[in-house]
């Protein structure tokens, strides 16, 4: 496997500047699906809405599932960052706010009423913020969907002709805090999913310091280059978000 650390060799894998991104309209929404051994369901759906003004990039990611055990689990993330032209490469991503919330209400408290991350007594976020009870692991996969809002403008971005199958692209993230974060993009190769062509990659983020538990893997669309497919192995079992 050959290993790039950007920004020094970072001219082998991409080219497009940052001023070339263009991102998509409208909402994307995606199906949730859940998998554990022979069980297969439809999770819920997610809500994907992208915006770029100048190199401001602004992503909202809002999803809840179909009750479960008369629960509705829901998530709300929200990345702002700015992406800065490199001297080579892709831009250099310098994250002014981030922020995850989960929640988990009960059906027959809702009353048909919307969702709200209000209440403290019902929600946590990705800071600790919030009473509701959430274990560490759930917490971390909030946090790794909010860190890859960001591969909406990457794969904008990236010249996929250049790279080749094995090629392991490494970016450092500033985080609001001025920690950097760490992500390892795998390039695995052309593959084909539901008939279309795409880029298949594995991401993983480093988490309090350390790699995540939870690598994904994208399907991207070689046309539209919007990624059709994430898919993780989780604490619950195997999850997808596919887009509709």
């Amino acid at each position: 496997m050959k290993r790039f650390a950007l920004p020094l060799f970072a001219l082998l894998a991409v080219a497009s500047a940052a001023a070339e991104v263009t991102l998509p309209g409208g909402t994307l929404r995606y199906d949730v699906a859940y998998h554990c051994g022979f069980i297969k369901i439809s999770a819920g759906e997610a809500d994907i809405d992208l915006n770029l003004d100048n190199d401001q990039f602004t992503a909202t990611l809002n999803g809840q599932t179909e009750p479960i055990g008369g629960r509705i689990y829901a998530i709300s993330d929200t990345l702002r960052a700015s992406m800065q032209p490199a001297d080579k490469g892709l831009s250099k991503e310098i994250v002014s706010y981030e922020n995850g919330w989960y929640t988990k209400p009960k059906v027959e408290n809702l009353d048909g009423s919307a969702i709200s991350f209000s209440n403290p007594r019902d929600y946590k976020n990705i800071y600790g913020d919030g009473d509701l009870s959430a274990s560490s692991e759930t917490m971390e996969a909030v946090t790794i969907t909010a860190d890859m809002l960001a591969m909406f403008y990457y794969f904008q971005q990236m010249d996929f002709s250049t790279i080749r199958p094995g090629d392991d692209i490494s970016l450092a993230v500033t985080l609001p805090d001025g920690d950097i974060q760490q992500v390892n993009i795998v390039y695995e190769g052309t593959d084909c999913y539901k008939e279309r062509r795409t880029y298949k990659l594995s991401l993983n983020y480093s988490y309090h310091g350390e790699m995540s538990n939870y690598p994904v893997t994208v399907q991207v669309d070689t046309e539209s280059r919007l990624p059709l497919l994430f898919s993780a192995d989780i604490k619950i079992g195997h999850v997808e978000m596919a887009l509709k």
